[in-house]
């Protein structure tokens, strides 16, 4: 079931970026963010997933949440 967010007080230049990448994508600005969001939880969900493999085959004990905060600082 789809939901609606709304977001307030967007800085003018993320809307002009977010303007021209969909005008680029040949899509609505709502449809861009949903894209970018998608993109972004799945990108998140995929890494955390190779990082358990990773850490498994490894015989590393790391928690979901510190493979979450290796994700945030950037580390593999």
């Amino acid at each position: 079931m789809a939901r609606t967010i709304t977001i307030r007080n967007v800085p003018e230049r993320v809307m002009r970026g977010l303007r021209d990448r969909a005008r680029r994508n040949h899509r609505s600005m709502q449809k861009e963010v949903v894209s970018i969001l998608e993109q972004q939880i799945v990108d998140r969900a995929s890494m955390v997933k190779q990082l358990s493999a990773l850490g498994a085959r490894l015989k590393a004990n790391m928690t979901i949440d510190e493979i979450h905060d290796a994700i945030d600082e950037g580390r593999p």
